[in-house]
């Protein structure tokens, strides 16, 4: 909320003889004075995040001292013992304990990397990158960086130069900043970024035959979790293939679209036409996208791969939700709630089922299946559902993908028990493990994590687990032992005698 301060009213003049502003004016000056303000508070942002990015480099550069590394590395000669014994763990162990490599600089590198995102609630790979960008921006774009640290050009333009001029050679660095520089303090970012990948691509000394096979190392394809039950999936590749597979698509829809949709002759039900008609009159963008679906999730390779070959997903459906009892929102393992309706739909046709005791008020989950903890796998399954992902601060890799990790380590004594066991992904694994991180499990599956720093931080497990059943008892073959007055060098003990009862008659009186 602001606050206005009006100021006091000046003694009338009677030389002062200038006009009263019109309406026109008034609101002219009023449009000027409120932008103003607001390129005022982004010179201000820009001159902020200039002195953010010498703080990154500034501790760049205190952890790389070799006294502050070596300091900052986790206690070797655990690590050494965990080697040694690594023919005694577990498979998991014993992969951690491969990975125990990372030299002093790696460990500070990854050390101020988790303490600065649990601290600002950042991801980490966003807090790695912006360390590579405050490198750089001191070091290889100094003009850059002093016309940010100015407010003349915002933290985008700054990324976007320097996202060019690091595809350039050392030597045509210098002579691309002062080109396109001026650029960034006129052009907005959308087209700042096109006039310098423009001139990126006069001024590369490199063919482009030899610059596409350098990135064409880069191409991934990636998932990224979206609102209201959606995501999104990219795709990174040559541009003549995703151009390719986008003109395949576009037409196979506007073929459809042309044709008439098949989905729109489906008999409708009675009393909802009109909203089934809706319904199946799919724009363009959605036939793409189903289109799309279709096409991935059944396809295969030219050879072959992917015949048989398809994708798994967890879900949690309550049992009245999926009976159409109730509107219950179900739970994707990695994402979150789904609608009722989806989760009906895809129950309809999963190959199998694990049946998932909850608690009906608090929704705590007691059970999972009838042999949950008599064998390695059950064990697995549970610690899936109860975690879903990486259990580090910040981290969403997803549990399928992780190692289940000893919280008090194996080595030092630590059971195999669902109490002790949490999902870690191969990075904080090692994180673990190499660094002053310290870590200990409350019951419930709460971890409560101490930073080098220490910082506490507490992640709480995605669904809320019951203790675990209790071991049934093992019941053996009874052996029947003589009592040591029955032994043979004693004489036998006297034995009463039973008197047999005597046969209901045939006929009894009651």
């Amino acid at each position: 909320m602001s606050i206005t301060v009006e100021a006091p009213t000046p003694a009338p003049d009677d030389d002062d003889h200038s006009p009263t502003p019109s309406l026109d004016e008034q609101v002219q000056a009023d449009l000027i004075r409120y932008t103003e303000l607001i390129a005022a508070q982004d010179r201000l942002i820009a001159r902020a995040q200039a002195r953010r990015i010498e703080h990154l480099v500034d501790m760049q550069d205190w952890s790389e001292q070799p006294q502050v590394a070596s300091r900052l590395h986790g206690n070797p000669e655990n690590i050494r013992l965990a080697d040694h014994n690594a023919a005694t763990m577990t498979a998991d162990q014993a992969r951690a304990a491969a990975h125990n490599r990372w030299d002093d600089h790696d460990v500070a590198r990854r050390t101020i990397v988790s303490e600065t995102a649990c601290l600002t609630r950042v991801a980490e790979r966003t807090i790695d990158r912006q360390l590579d960008e405050a490198r750089n921006l001191c070091g290889f774009a100094p003009a850059t960086f002093e016309a940010f640290a100015a407010g003349q050009i915002s933290y985008r333009h700054a990324t976007t130069l320097l996202d060019q001029l690091r595809s350039l050679p050392t030597d045509h660095q210098a002579g691309f900043e002062e080109r396109i520089l001026p650029e960034a303090k006129r052009l907005p970012v959308g087209r700042f970024r096109d006039k310098a990948r423009r001139l990126r691509e006069r001024l590369h000394p490199e063919s482009i035959v030899t610059r596409t096979t350098n990135a064409l190392a880069e191409r991934h394809t990636r998932w990224e979790a979206a609102p209201d039950g959606m995501g999104w999936l990219h795709w990174y590749g040559t541009a003549h293939d995703t151009k390719a597979a986008y003109t395949r698509i576009n037409t196979m829809a506007a073929k459809l679209k042309k044709l008439g949709d098949p989905s729109s002759e489906s008999a409708p039900e009675a009393g909802n036409s009109d909203v089934h008609e809706e319904q199946n009159k799919r724009t363009l963008d959605q036939l793409r996208a189903d289109i799309t679906r279709a096409l991935l999730l059944d396809g295969i390779t030219p050879d072959g791969m992917g015949a048989g070959i398809r994708g798994t997903v967890m879900i949690t459906v309550p049992v009245l939700t999926l009976l159409g009892l109730d509107e219950e929102p179900a739970a994707l393992e990695g994402y979150g709630p789904i609608s009722p309706e989806m989760a009906r739909q895809i129950a309809g046709h999963a190959p199998s089922f694990t049946r998932l005791l909850t608690h009906p008020e608090t929704g705590v989950v007691l059970s999972l299946g009838k042999t949950q903890h008599k064998n390695t796998t059950a064990m697995k399954k549970w610690l899936r559902v109860r975690d879903e992902t990486c259990r580090f601060p910040g981290c969403s890799r997803p549990a399928v993908t992780s190692d289940i990790d000893h919280t008090h380590d194996w080595a030092d004594g630590g059971t195999t028990d669902c109490d002790n066991l949490a999902h870690l992904c191969e990075p904080h694994h090692r994180l673990k493990h190499l660094t002053h991180w310290r870590v200990t499990q409350q019951p419930g599956g709460i971890l409560l994590w101490t930073s080098p720093g220490k910082r506490s931080y507490r992640t709480d497990p995605a669904n809320p687990m019951g203790p675990p059943r209790p071991h049934a008892p093992v019941v053996g073959p009874k052996s029947r032992k003589r009592p040591p007055e029955d032994s043979y060098l004693m004489p036998p003990r006297h034995r009463s005698t039973r008197t047999p009862t005597p046969p209901v008659p045939d006929d009894p009186p009651f």
